[in-house]
């Protein structure tokens, strides 16, 4: 808190009057990295009558923009909460969430091709794995755009839930 009240240059007392307490401050930091990553399309994902393929595909699309939004921030923040329980916290508590969209996904999309219940979990698990940060950083590295990383994660996706795209008829 008092290196972020110095940088801002306001007193100490100011940034509790506002955030409450370092979570605070963590929290608005987290709400701003998805506002300005456009986490809110993801609301469009799950209520739109999409196939639960093109769900999924989405899904992946608008984690992909959200972590290329400011690549370098999330890169540190996921370090720093390796060594600071509060930002630890806060990553976990969205990574649950991610993994609870994906739980949704899986769900719909057992509904509509066979896929036993015995093998949900682990696709849910490899999913949420691809769809991590650290996946999207390690595929894109210093040149790969972003439409090539989806482009990558979507066809790791489909072979994790056993869907196969057939080719289109000539």
């Amino acid at each position: 808190m008092d290196a972020v009240a110095k940088k801002a240059d306001v007193v100490r007392l100011t940034l509790y009057y506002q955030f409450k307490s370092k979570s605070g401050l963590l929290e608005a930091l987290y709400d701003y990295l998805a506002k300005r990553g456009e986490m809110q399309r993801m609301a469009d994902v799950f209520h739109h009558t999409y196939d639960p393929i093109t769900t999924l595909h989405e899904f992946i699309l608008v984690f992909a923009r959200f972590w290329a939004s400011d690549r370098e921030v999330i890169r540190r923040l996921h370090g720093l909460a390796a060594v600071d329980p509060d930002i630890g916290a806060g990553l976990r508590s969205r990574n649950e969430r991610r993994r609870q969209g994906l739980t949704v996904v899986i769900e719909r999309y057992a509904k509509m091709y066979p896929i036993a219940a015995r093998h949900r979990p682990l696709a849910i698990d490899i999913l949420h794995m691809l769809t991590s940060f650290e996946t999207y950083d390690a595929l894109a590295g210093e040149s790969r755009s972003m439409e090539e990383v989806v482009a990558i994660l979507r066809k790791m996706a489909n072979q994790a839930i056993g869907f196969v795209q057939r080719p289109a008829a000539p």
